[in-house]
């Protein structure tokens, strides 16, 4: 016959039952408190050490695209380029009060001045510590030497036919496409030169597919110029004027409550209805700058002076 536990006995073995119980609970809780805290402890470690590469990568940005680079690059290759695509638009504005004779010298002098500025590009320029600028200058020689090739053929299509600055600019495609390259690759390097000696932050890794007005009033200068020379770029619009004369109509724009009378949410519409009224014009940065960008800090070349 089984023999009854005595109360005393059934407590005992109830007061077991409970311990092994809460051991086990604890046992589970102690391990589940661990990993939580093993794991919190990586997402910790990872973050310093996300941190310290970001800090890493921008200390090594800071030893490339030295100020240096942008003067020589400046005086000894843009300036050039600048003066060629001045004489360039001047000559297509007066082109149809010309004569016909007129036009073909103009042609010709302008001619002139592009193999002198493939000279100019044909010079080799250290820039050690600016590997876009090094893009760009091949760029912007291809598009010399383009210009020139392209040239030969308005020369003498002109002297058959009287051609339309529109039928030049259409001869001068892959010119064109050459030095809207070199420009998106130069006014990257000068984004660069921002994120590391005057923001402190790492460029973003690609350029984004749209930009709010709300986005674009939160990027820095320069990169707000990179972004309109891709633009331009995108666009194929070979233009008088600068991606920083760009960047400063821009900025007077979305500065007011005209954009959002107008309708205007990102910077593509803003970019059609700047180009779609004539509104953007050589100069227009500097002209502004001084109501705009009084703090600008840029590099030490005439382009932002």
């Amino acid at each position: 016959m089984t023999k009854r536990l005595k109360k005393s006995e059934f407590m005992m073995a109830y007061m077991i039952i409970i311990s092994l119980a809460c051991s086990v609970g604890g046992f589970f809780f102690g391990a589940h408190y661990m990993k939580s805290q093993i794991e919190s402890e990586r997402a910790a470690a990872l973050e310093t050490q996300q941190k310290e590469a970001a800090k890493d990568k921008l200390l090594k940005e800071q030893k490339l695209y030295n100020e240096q680079d942008f003067i020589r690059f400046y005086y000894a290759l843009y300036a050039p380029l600048l003066e060629l695509k001045e004489a360039h638009f001047d000559l297509m504005a007066k082109w149809p009060s010309l004569e016909k004779g007129e036009q073909s010298d103009s042609l010709k002098q302008l001619t002139k001045t592009a193999e002198q500025t493939l000279k100019a590009l044909e010079k080799e320029v250290p820039l050690p510590t600016s590997p876009m600028l090094v893009q760009a200058h091949a760029n912007f020689t291809n598009s010399v030497r383009a210009y020139l090739d392209s040239m030969e053929q308005v020369r003498s299509d002109q002297n058959s036919n009287a051609l339309t600055p529109a039928a030049i600019t259409t001869r001068l495609t892959l010119s064109q496409n050459s030095w809207l390259t070199a420009q998106e690759m130069m006014y990257h390097a000068i984004a660069a030169w921002e994120s590391a000696y005057v923001v402190k932050q790492p460029l973003p890794k690609s350029l984004p597919q749209t930009v709010s007005t709300a986005q674009w009033k939160q990027y820095p200068f320069h990169y707000r110029t990179f972004l309109a020379a891709a633009v331009m770029s995108a666009n194929k619009q070979w233009k008088s004027y600068n991606p920083e004369d760009v960047t400063a109509r821009i900025d007077k724009l979305v500065g007011t409550n005209e954009a959002q009378s107008l309708g205007i949410q990102d910077v593509g519409s803003a970019v059609r209805l700047l180009n779609a009224t004539d509104a953007i014009h050589p100069g227009d940065f500097k002209q502004m700058s001084g109501s705009l960008y009084s703090k600008l800090q840029a590099p030490e070349i005439p382009l932002y002076k």
